[in-house]
């Protein structure tokens, strides 16, 4: 494959995961299906099978990106700096901006697919484990697990709570977590 085909490729892909998240964000999991995502895209079955084997091939590939770009990219960018209070407004500012009706979703679909909850669960404990590893700094070994939870339960909550919701209060309130673990140090 030419590296021409492959950027055509990779970029038709994407192009179907964006269709994919606002079918999710706005729909649902149980709208996301072959048929709406070509309506959506403006194209027939025939081009879905040019990007994707299957179905299956399809699914895992989105959560893969999912998992990648709404998660992975993030940690990896958060984790080069070394002020754990830097870190962790990084994050905040990130988990301001997720596709929080999507993962809202996401998380249903996953109490129904246990391949959907694999994924679920290493995104959770990605997120969980760096922002652990920075309120380690700020409030030692044994408060870290109570303060992560918090943090977590906070950006989880508002996944599921987000319709109509502005990210800037899921930003606040997680500067409200950090805010309390400063006063704990």
């Amino acid at each position: 494959m030419s590296e021409r085909q492959v950027r055509r490729s990779n970029a038709l892909r994407e192009a179907w995961f964006t269709a994919a998240n606002e079918i999710l964000a706005t729909e649902g999991y149980g709208a996301l299906k072959l048929a709406p995502l070509c309506r959506r895209l403006g194209v027939t079955t025939g081009s879905f099978y040019h990007s994707f084997d299957n179905w299956q091939d399809f699914t895992d590939a989105l959560l893969e990106a999912w998992l990648d770009e709404r998660t992975q990219q993030t940690v990896d960018i958060v984790n080069q700096h070394d002020d754990p209070v830097t870190r962790l407004m990084m994050l905040a500012e990130a988990s301001s901006q997720l596709l929080h009706r999507a993962e809202a979703a996401i998380r249903v679909w996953a109490g129904v697919d246990e391949r959907v909850a694999a994924f679920q669960r290493d995104v959770d404990q990605r997120r969980y484990e760096v922002a652990h590893a920075a309120l380690v700094e700020i409030v030692g070994e044994e408060r870290a697990p109570q303060y992560a939870a918090w943090a977590m339960s906070t950006l989880v909550g508002f996944e599921m709570l987000a319709e109509g919701q502005d990210g800037e209060r899921l930003y606040w309130a997680l500067q409200q977590v950090l805010a309390a673990a400063r006063a704990a140090a």
